[in-house]
């Protein structure tokens, strides 16, 4: 293969890498979130997690469990390749939340960038660090009403009977 493909099959890994980690966390899915990372990887957020992987894991699948939905959209994706076996990315993303309080449902949209850096070892890229920047974020009440209403609409869940593991199985 030559160097102009293995970049753009590289780029294609890394973009899944990086949709993995959001659908991960989304349908709190801990050991896809899991596969994504090289077992010495560091994550880098701030009070939330300073450390390696199993830590990491147990913050991010308890606190985005502790929400009600998630859904983490990730559009902008810049990859900058160091060599053969070491990139770095910064993807845009949008994180919405909904919270259920004492006080009603409240959404929390959050505006950041995710910040990566990938290695590739033994022919496999995944997540050697990673960290966010968050540039804004807002939490607002919500009116479920809409969505509670639609009873016919099948709903999204937080985990394997979500209907997107039926949709993407090979049955």
């Amino acid at each position: 293969m030559n160097e102009a493909v293995e970049r753009l099959v590289a780029e294609a890994e890394i973009r899944r890498l990086i949709y993995t980690y959001s659908r991960a966390a989304d349908r709190l899915d801990r050991e896809l979130l899991r596969t994504i990372f090289h077992e010495d990887a560091r994550i880098e957020l701030g009070a939330i997690h300073r450390g390696g992987v199993e830590p990491f894991l147990d913050v991010a699948i308890g606190f985005m469990g502790s929400m009600a939905a998630t859904r983490h959209d990730v559009g902008n994706i810049l990859i900058v390749h160091h060599d053969a076996s070491h990139a770095s990315a910064e993807s845009y993303v949008q994180a919405w939340h909904r919270i259920e309080t004492p006080e009603g449902t409240r959404e929390l949209t959050v505006y950041g960038r995710y910040l990566t850096r990938f290695g590739r070892r033994d022919g496999r890229w995944a997540i050697a660090w990673h960290s966010e920047i968050i540039d804004w974020g807002r939490m607002v009440p919500a009116d479920a009403g809409w969505f509670d209403g639609n009873a016919e609409m099948e709903k999204g869940r937080r985990d394997a009977t979500d209907g997107s593991y039926r949709a993407l199985s090979a049955g």
